[in-house]
């Protein structure tokens, strides 16, 4: 049986999910309503931290890093397919078992929720998506921010970000707290300094304010937390939140859109988890993108479903997406049991918390090797004997492997599985796409550049059917008809 694109069964799950919507069991976090005051008029938000200090120049490296010699990695790609000829190969995409693309009965809105590392953390992947969508910039929005102010290489949903040295990140992949107590990324912000601070400016990229209602998600403690809140360069108000330990919700109410926030923490500690604000009618596609440079899938095997409830108080999502394995491969030497096991474990919890969705898990591309110039092959002889050549494919095996696993448990979990590496070319693209021109791969050989981030979004929405017809498939809202 040929496995259905997302497009070709996009409309199967609605009458799936008609009968099931409303059933699920929620629990809701607890809320304190804060009215505040907006400005039609506010000023630029002005971060106030001071100038980075110039870095020294750096010495010339007298080893420098390289690409290997193309001659050199042409010869290895050959060995490679030499020695996997006779290993089967699996199907890129979802079995007969992997869900349709999920949408909700009578649903305006496609939601696609994605947990990633550095890759998608940049944007520029789902950014193309968004364009092949072929829907109007004001259709496509973000529900969730996730706590990831500040962390370099995250592009968030907001015009601009400002925070203070106070704070510390705790990704669920590797802080307990994390893990424990999770935000809807799977990262919290955590400070214990009082007189810590963040400010936001809320507004788009147009630099149009267009949320009256911006909630803050953060995990109440035994002792009333207080803060200082400005909005639009306003006077600052104190705000004590107190209440039962846990999850936790402020929500911040104007008359009109909201364009800055600074907060300064009076009394801590604080954890917080992110922003959340309503989604308008007229949106047709929410995207969600949980991007968190240096995250492996590690996270989601330690998270209890149950403890994201609060955040979701019914199925939030038609679409769900992991695209993790980088990280994993750079573990040296790389077991291919272990991954196994912590990716059946971590998908087994993450399919526990969204039963219902479509679900896709997005293998990493291939990877190349920087060498020392001296490190390169010596084609002299040393006692007789050339020295060996370096292996230039050491990480093309790894993320080969994780690929194959990758689609394994992706038709255990009845998800569909689409693999970067396979649509870039296979063993030795990295190397390819570095020396296309454009450059569609970073020098770093691990990163991709913006035109290569497009162009494996496009190669994925060829494969899995996403486009325009996709939203054909949802009516649109009342108001557009």
């Amino acid at each position: 049986m040929k496995p259905l694109t997302l497009a070709q069964t996009a409309v199967c799950l609605v009458l799936a999910l008609g009968s099931t919507l409303g059933h699920a069991e929620s629990r809701s976090a607890p809320v304190t309503r804060v009215p505040v005051q907006a400005l039609s008029d506010a000023p630029d938000l002005q971060c106030g931290l001071p100038p980075p200090k110039p870095r020294p120049p750096r010495p010339a490296e007298p080893d420098p890093v390289e690409w290997p010699d193309q001659a050199e990695v042409d010869r290895q790609v050959q060995a490679f397919l030499k020695a996997k000829a006779h290993l089967p190969e699996l199907v890129a995409s979802g079995g007969p078992d992997a869900a349709p693309l999920g949408l909700r009965a009578g649903a305006s809105v496609l939601r696609v929720g994605i947990w990633s590392d550095s890759h998608l953390a940049a944007g520029f992947f789902t950014q193309e998506l968004q364009r092949l969508s072929r829907l109007a910039p004001e259709q496509v929005r973000s529900r969730f921010v996730p706590a990831n102010l500040g962390r370099p290489g995250v592009r968030l949903p907001l015009r601009k970000t400002c925070v203070s040295p106070d704070w510390q990140h705790e990704p669920a992949h590797s802080q307990s707290a994390g893990a424990a107590n999770p935000g809807p990324g799977l990262v919290n912000m955590s400070s214990r300094q009082d007189g810590a601070w963040l400010a936001l400016d809320l507004r788009n990229s147009a630099g149009r304010a267009e949320h009256a209602r911006v909630r803050l998600l953060y995990q109440q403690t035994e002792r009333p937390i207080l803060l200082a809140l400005r909005v639009d360069d306003g006077p600052e108000q104190t705000i004590s939140l107190s209440g039962v330990q846990g999850p936790a919700v402020l929500e911040l109410m104007a008359q009109e859109a909201l364009s800055t926030l600074a907060l300064r923490v009076l009394q801590g500690p604080l954890r917080l988890h992110g922003l959340e604000w309503p989604v308008a009618p007229s949106v047709r596609l929410q995207m969600d993108v949980f991007g968190y440079p240096g995250a492996t899938v590690g996270g989601w095997r330690h998270v209890l479903p149950e403890s994201l409830m609060p955040w979701w108080p019914q199925p939030p999502y038609d679409l769900v997406v992991l695209a993790f394995g980088t990280n994993e491969g750079n573990v040296q030497p790389f077991s291919a049991q272990a991954y196994r096991h912590m990716l059946q474990a971590s998908v087994s919890q993450w399919r526990a918390a969204f039963p219902q969705a479509a679900c896709l898990l997005m293998a990493p591309g291939d990877r190349g090797v920087l060498l020392r110039r001296s490190q390169k092959r010596d084609k002299s002889l040393s006692r007789g004997v050339e020295q060996a050549a370096p292996d230039v494919l050491l990480y093309t095996r790894v993320h080969n492997e994780i690929g194959h696993i990758q689609k394994q448990v992706a038709r255990a979990h009845g998800c569909h599985a689409w693999s970067m590496y396979e649509a870039m070319g296979g063993p030795g693209s990295a190397y390819r796409w570095a020396r296309h021109n454009p450059p569609l791969m970073a020098r770093d050989l691990i990163h991709f550049t913006v035109p290569g981030y497009q162009r494996l979004a496009q190669l994925m929405a060829q494969d899995l059917g996403w486009g325009p017809a996709l939203f054909e498939a949802v009516p649109a809202p009342a108001a557009n008809r």
